[in-house]
């Protein structure tokens, strides 16, 4: 299956990389109009209920998010 993913958001990297798992054979290809290293100042924050919703689907990546998590407690 070729499947287009417009947006290189959360939401659309999260989704590329499940239908890659789902279906190694599927071509996945992100569309993103911003440029590489653009960044916008903003953060994600996830309820426990998403976590483990995430750690079901794919424990890889759910292990690679939660490694790079800043806890509200660690800011400064």
């Amino acid at each position: 299956m070729k499947i287009a993913c417009l947006g290189g958001g959360p939401a659309g990297l999260y989704f590329a990389i499940s239908m890659k798992l789902r279906d190694p054979a599927h071509q996945v290809v992100v569309f993103e109009r911003n440029k590489p290293d653009d960044t916008f100042g903003w953060g994600v924050v996830l309820s426990d209920e998403a976590l483990s919703n995430l750690a079901k689907n794919d424990p890889k990546s759910a292990d690679a998010i939660r490694s790079h998590f800043a806890y509200w407690d660690d800011i400064a």
